[in-house]
């Protein structure tokens, strides 16, 4: 399949790669500069892909997590809909093996990955997304297992407010204000949105705040971000299907600060926190009967130096990270119970801390870029372990890029894998901590009328972390997975289609991405809940159409084919997972530039699909809403 495949992909390169250079036209399709690693040296990822402001701003969504839904081998396993709660990964890995950033700044949550998209935001506030694919510890440390996404916001917002109204008692509201003093600018946001849920048990009410403060003299610049997200939600069989109606609290608090320097020796630091406080209730009806609190706490100081050379730059960095929580249920024994309410207490807790150190060499020689350089990781528990990498770059010529890496991964368990307790799950202390070694290698093309992305990787894992359920059991355990080898690959292609049929149809824009993903181990004997149970194909659709200077229409369509299966509550049958399409649309009419309507529609196609387990996932969904800018 994979050789037949990679045959296929070389044609149409081919292809591709003539077509381009043959035709002289006025449009081209350029190439986006980001700025993910840690010494703002870009081109030195080997695997990235941009979802910018024109993008974001036009698809049929409303939330960053169905966003990514459509991004190159991201996989979005959505327990509720709109920013509810979801899971995260990519390249067939797990909800626990992908970092997410907000402006740079680590957001994951110790306790667990079911709380890391907890983010502040709204799409609203974003001005780009970058999707880093591929083990990137000796980069970003704990978490880049598997890939990294940076969310980057944007310092000159247009005052805006946005209302929009929608089936299954949809409502939200947003507000957005910017002003700007001397060398300040100032952001702020608040949104609100709620919903009687697509099905009983769907319910919730989620309230964001957002401010940001960027100050800007000479040779100093720093950003302050803050920001609050509570979401109180009807959780209708997220965690065990024996007992569905579950309901769940979450609050989120996140600040971080940052100073950057310029010249040619300069500093890149960050200080930042996060709070997260969760209420999980078993029976809605009756509270008391089970019930769970956890909050944790995340301090973190990142500092970098950084000395630009003629030829690329020298990066020595260091990241000290605690992580605290106070439970009911997680951790160890305290001392002292800690009092939450009039009839609940803290009974357990544990506190960790991470030491990264990070060396890197950034250099570039006529047509190569190289990048190299060492990760040590300090664990007060696990101990010390280090992690090499290195990329490069090769320009073959100024349209053709190819590059390799080879890069070292790991991962620490959360608080959850080791300590959860339940009626349905088990944790174990005695996890060890996860390990890989990352392989690909990839091609870029950029051509007058399109820009492609071809890559080819390989991961083997050790000591991989899952959830599993032997034959015979009723309780789902963490356990490590021996050895697991995982190989794929991506392909992701924006194309000007009107200059390569040399017609004028009404479609401005086509991206598409293809992702193809296999382990070689499957679950015999058990049940596997994230790690076998991963998206193995993946193909996307985005188009847009231009009607007219104030109507245009945006489609986003994705297949989704998902290894592994789940048990059906009611026979106790193990049911393979369906594949399905998932289609959406938004219609746009811009009465003036102060005044927009538009309306849109979620899975246009009415189809019935799961993301996870037992759990439903929304039927058709029509909302529309009227912007305004002043």
């Amino acid at each position: 399949m994979i050789k037949k495949t990679a045959i296929l992909i070389s044609i149409m390169c081919a292809f591709l790669t003539k077509y381009s250079f043959t035709q002289i036209l006025n449009k081209n399709i350029k190439e986006i500069v980001v700025s993910s690693n840690r010494a703002q040296s870009n081109e030195n990822i080997s695997n990235i892909q941009i979802i910018d402001s024109t993008e974001i701003k036009n698809a049929p969504v409303q939330t960053i997590e169905d966003l990514l839904e459509y991004a190159i081998n991201v996989d979005i396993r959505q327990r509720g809909g709109q920013g509810v709660q979801s899971d995260i990964s990519m390249r067939g890995g797990s909800y626990e093996q992908v970092l997410v950033m907000l402006n740079g700044v680590k957001l994951n949550d110790p306790q667990t990955g079911h709380h890391t998209l907890n983010l502040p935001v709204s799409l609203e506030q974003v001005q780009k997304i970058e999707v880093v694919t591929g083990g990137s510890s000796r980069v970003f440390g704990n978490f880049a297992y598997t890939g990294a996404i940076n969310i980057i916001t944007k310092t000159k917002m247009k005052n805006s407010l946005n209302l929009s109204r929608g089936e299954n008692g949809f409502s939200n509201e947003e507000l957005n204000y910017h002003i700007k003093s001397n060398n300040f600018t100032h952001n702020f946001s608040i949104n609100h949105k709620k919903s009687d849920g697509y099905i009983n048990g769907m319910d919730y009410d989620i309230t964001n705040f957002y401010y940001q403060n960027k100050f800007e003299n000479n040779n100093l610049q720093s950003l302050l971000n803050y920001g609050i997200t509570k979401k109180e939600f009807g959780a209708f069989s997220f965690y065990s299907s024996k007992y569905p109606n579950q309901f769940e609290i979450t609050k989120t608090s996140f600040a971080s600060f940052q100073l950057k320097t310029k010249g040619k020796i300069y500093l890149d630091n960050k200080l930042y926190w996060r709070k997260n406080n969760d209420e999980f209730i078993l029976f809605r009806e009756n509270p008391s009967w089970y019930q769970n609190f956890h909050e944790t706490n995340v301090f973190g100081i990142d500092v970098n130096l950084v000395q630009k050379t003629n030829n690329g730059s020298n990066v020595i960095g260091m990241e000290i990270r605690t992580d605290n929580i106070k439970s009911n249920i997680l951790g160890e024994e305290l001392e002292n119970p800690i009092q939450i309410d009039s009839s609940n207490f803290y009974f357990k807790g544990g506190n960790r801390t991470i030491t990264n150190l990070f060396i890197e060499k950034n250099y570039k020689l006529n047509r190569i870029n190289l990048s190299t350089g060492v990760m040590l990781n300090i664990d007060t528990k696990y101990g010390n372990t280090y992690f090499p990498g290195i990329d490069i770059n090769y320009s073959i010529n100024d349209r053709f890029k190819m590059f390799v890496a080879y890069n070292k991964s790991m991962r620490t368990p959360t608080y959850t894998e080791l300590y959860y307790i339940s009626p349905t799950n088990e944790g174990n202390i005695n996890l060890k901590e996860e390990h890989s070694t990352n392989k690909e290698i990839g091609f870029k093309i950029l051509g007058i009328n399109h820009k492609s992305n071809i890559t080819f990787y390989q991961r083997k894992s050790e000591d991989l972390i899952d959830w599993v359920l032997f034959e015979g059991d009723s309780i789902w355990r963490t356990q490590n997975i021996s050895k697991l080898t995982t190989k794929g690959f991506e392909i992701s292609s924006t194309l000007n289609i009107n200059n390569i049929l040399q017609t004028s149809m009404p479609i401005s824009f086509l991206k598409f991405n293809y992702s193809f993903n296999k382990n070689d181990t499957t679950s015999e004997g058990f049940q596997s809940a994230y790690v076998l149970d991963h998206l193995e194909k993946n193909f996307s659709i985005i188009a847009s159409q231009i009607i007219n200077k104030k109507i245009r229409i945006d489609w986003r369509a994705t297949y989704q084919d998902r290894a592994g299966g789940y048990t059906e509550f009611n026979s106790g049958l193990e049911i393979e997972y369906p594949p399905f399409w998932l289609i959406g649309s938004k219609v746009t009419y811009e009465f003036s530039k102060d005044k927009i309507i538009y309306c849109e529609v979620h899975n246009l196609l009415d189809e019935t699909y799961l993301d996870f387990g037992n759990i439903p996932q929304p039927k058709r969904w029509i909302r529309g809403g009227i912007k305004f800018i002043f």
